[in-house]
């Protein structure tokens, strides 16, 4: 519960004043690349609340920003770097 409910208003219990996406994404991308992060947990999306799936699009963003971020420090800190192997039918 940390994203203002203007950029994220599907949530059972909002955060007025809280961080813009941006912030969000920028913050877990940093996280993932400079902490040995292992897992994440996306609670408080609430599809009633949802309006036009804007939360539901961020929470997807922040997933795929951690997951990005945890193979970009996994390959040595530059994309070129990461085993193919690591790329290969993976996901």
């Amino acid at each position: 519960d940390v994203v203002d409910p203007g950029t994220a208003p599907g949530t059972g219990t909002p955060e007025p004043g809280g961080l813009t996406g941006r912030q969000l994404l920028d913050t877990v991308r940093r996280i993932a690349i400079d902490l040995p992060v292992v897992g994440i947990d996306v609670v408080e999306v609430s599809p009633p609340y949802d309006t036009a799936e804007i939360t539901a699009f961020l929470a997807n963003r922040v997933v795929l920003e951690m997951l990005s971020g945890i193979l970009y420090r996994r390959g040595g800190g530059t994309w070129d770097s990461i085993p193919k192997t690591l790329l290969e039918d993976r996901l």
